[in-house]
This record gives C-alpha cells, sequence and structure tokens, in this order.
C-alpha cells in the first residue's frame, strides 16, 4: 500500500471550489440546458395585443424574431406546420408611470411596464408539450421627457422600442438558459 496522500490547506481549498463548481450547475452561456436538441425549426408566431397600446405587438414580434436569428440557435420559419418548436405570445399590459417629478409636480421621468403570457411548444411529438411558459414575462425601462418640450411621444416610443429589445433579449436568454 502507498502512503497516504496529505493535502495542505490551499491543497484543501481547491479540492472544495472544484466539488462545488462541479455541482452548482455551471454551464457555458447560450448552451441550452432544457431544450430538447432534436428542436431545429423554430416558428416565432405574431404576438396577440391585449392592449390599448398600437404596435406594440408587432415591435415585440419583430424583436423575438431578429434575437433568435442572432443566437442562430433555430432555423427560423414562416409558419407553425414547418416547425418544431413554436414561440407564442400575447400582450397582455403596457403600462406607463411617472416616477420622477420637478419642483411644480410635473412628470420628468416615467417607466413603461411591458407584461405578455409567453410560451414555447415543442411539435415534434404526437401532442405539443410546453416546454416553457411564463404568464407574466415583463421588462420594464426609463425615459426622461422635458415637460416643455414637444417631443414627448417621440420619448415614449424610443422607450417602446428599447423596452421591445429587452424584452426580446430577456426572452431569449431565458429560454435557452433555463432560469
Amino acid at each position: 500500500m502507498g502512503r497516504p496522500v496529505r493535502l495542505g490547506a490551499a491543497g484543501l481549498l481547491l479540492a472544495g471550489v472544484a466539488l462545488a463548481v462541479a455541482g452548482c450547475g455551471y454551464h457555458l452561456v447560450g448552451v441550452s440546458g432544457n431544450l430538447p436538441p432534436t428542436l431545429h425549426k423554430l416558428h416565432v408566431a405574431p404576438f396577440v395585443n391585449r392592449t390599448g397600446r398600437a404596435e406594440l405587438d408587432q415591435r415585440l414580434t419583430e424583436e423575438v424574431t431578429q434575437e433568435w436569428l442572432r443566437r442562430s440557435r433555430f432555423q427560423l420559419v414562416s409558419s407553425a406546420d414547418e416547425a418544431d418548436a413554436v414561440l407564442s405570445g400575447a400582450v397582455v399590459s403596457a403600462n406607463v408611470a411617472p416616477v420622477r417629478f420637478d419642483e411644480q409636480g410635473r412628470a420628468t421621468e416615467y417607466q413603461l411596464t411591458v407584461a405578455a403570457d409567453v410560451q414555447l411548444v415543442d411539435r415534434t411529438g404526437e401532442q405539443p408539450v410546453v416546454l416553457w411558459r411564463d404568464p407574466n414575462f415583463s421588462r420594464t425601462v426609463s425615459y426622461q421627457v422635458d415637460v416643455s418640450a414637444v417631443s414627448y411621444f417621440d420619448r415614449e416610443i424610443e422607450a417602446m422600442e428599447q423596452v421591445a429589445r429587452d424584452f426580446a433579449r430577456g426572452l431569449v436568454v431565458t429560454i435557452l438558459e433555463g432560469f
């Protein structure tokens, strides 16, 4: 029999870190942990708009589609019939709230919050299977306005574009990373 191996304090610390990393679920960014490897074709269905905000559904659909293209995880297809998986959503709320005011009590900063009921469905089996769903996936952006300016609505449109980009990025990362 050989001699027992003695680990010093540094060796014990290194062994402990190695065990912790091995057990913590660490994985490479961008590698899907929860999606079946058999999924290759994705259809992003047009979002349904259940709010009074015009064009919000189109902005979200476009940004989500573009984010999937940037990630190159799936081949995007134009119809659900061609797809292994379908991502669909309904915008359930879009709220603007003032969050900062000037000395006269006029709002100088607003927050725009958009929430949607979103799901990803696997269509490869005999019956569709919901792989991921969040009934209230949301993102918020803040934007400042000059109370004397006529560009108030322009700032809101810019905020809507920003929230759509943030929403899309967050949604795709959440689905791919399995958080």
